[in-house]
């Protein structure tokens, strides 16, 4: 095998040496020029902004030891383990909801893959068709939507920039974080919180590129005063502990799609059976309805155009009255 060497010269045609190029290397091109015009910009990650503290470091180490030491981690452990990567770029508020849903031990009553019942994105078509989701998101009244459709109660708070409703934020926040120990007392049970926060924030507060986002909230530090956000976007970003009042102030910018403020949402199972008991298993029963576990049906939302109405969930008087066809 033998490489031969090609000098342009003036006298040479520019024909003449790409053919000769193609003829040793193929139709390959190898020139770093065209390589830098005709491929796409890609990313491998981001950099987190200086005031967030990356979930992977020793200081997140040292927080997230203090808040299970102190109590004020119990989301924690039950959305870690259903804790997903977003399955589109706009999929940040479905991978959320469906990350809690799970979490909170809701029954779809649905099938997601052959045997098996598991809230994924792709479940969550309501309201709007997932096509459209995966140009543009959901708006927290879409979230909370979903939210009743598939078996939740969702309470929705858009703060304003007072401190009234930072102190209720903080202690709606503590209360979900330490999974309401000192108000349930002897009822209190970590390995079932009953309750989970989702915070729908501007990116571009926290330092961040781009602007809405939905994401879980796994565990506070009092010490530090920050707050571990799970981001479903973990291409982007990973998991990272956020500053309290930087958290707060993130949801006070306008959503450019409502016109409104973004805030934070509650939610916990509709029912008291979800939650608390698995979901039996097919075989024991003739079917669904047959099963003692779930003798309170949940919606199985569908939608259908020009239909603005969550499959059996009534949505008169509900969030979805706020929702118009786009």
């Amino acid at each position: 095998m033998y490489l031969l060497r090609f000098r342009k010269t003036p006298g040479w045609s520019s024909n003449i040496y790409q053919a000769s190029r193609r003829k040793i290397w193929g139709n390959r091109d190898h020139s770093l020029d065209a390589m830098s015009s005709n491929t796409p910009r890609t990313f491998y990650g981001r950099s987190l902004p200086q005031n967030l503290v990356d979930y992977r470091s020793t200081e997140s180490k040292t927080r997230l030891c203090r808040a299970l030491q102190t109590g004020h981690a119990v989301p924690y452990l039950s959305l870690s383990s259903c804790f997903n990567t977003q399955a589109e770029p706009a999929y940040c508020g479905v991978s959320t909801l469906a990350i809690i849903l799970n979490a909170l031990r809701i029954d779809p009553q649905r099938i997601w893959r052959t045997i098996w019942r598991w809230f994924t994105e792709e479940l969550l078509e309501c309201c709007r068709p997932l096509e459209d989701v995966k140009v543009s998101g959901i708006t927290l009244e879409e979230f909370v939507c979903l939210a009743h459709c598939n078996g939740a109660e969702a309470t929705l708070v858009r703060p304003n920039d007072s401190n009234e409703q930072y102190k209720k934020f903080i202690q709606i926040l503590e209360r979900v974080c330490t999974g309401g120990k000192e108000v349930k007392g002897e009822t209190f049970d970590e390995e079932n919180p009953e309750e989970f926060m989702a915070i729908s924030y501007s990116r571009k507060t926290l330092g961040q590129t781009g602007d809405g986002h939905f994401s879980p909230v796994a565990a506070m530090d009092k010490e530090s005063k920050s707050v571990l956000m799970f981001d479903t976007a973990r291409f982007k970003y990973p998991p990272y502990w956020v500053p309290m009042e930087v958290l707060f102030q993130s949801m006070l910018p306008l959503d450019s799609v409502t016109g409104k403020s973004r805030g934070y949402v509650v939610l916990k199972a509709k029912y008291e059976y979800q939650g608390r008991k698995v979901a039996c298993n097919w075989s024991e029963c003739n079917s669904l309805a047959d099963c003692p576990e779930n003798d309170l049906p949940v919606p199985k939302p569908v939608y259908k155009s020009g239909q603005w109405h969550c499959g059996n969930w009534p949505c008169s008087g509900g969030p979805c009255d706020t929702i118009k066809p786009t």
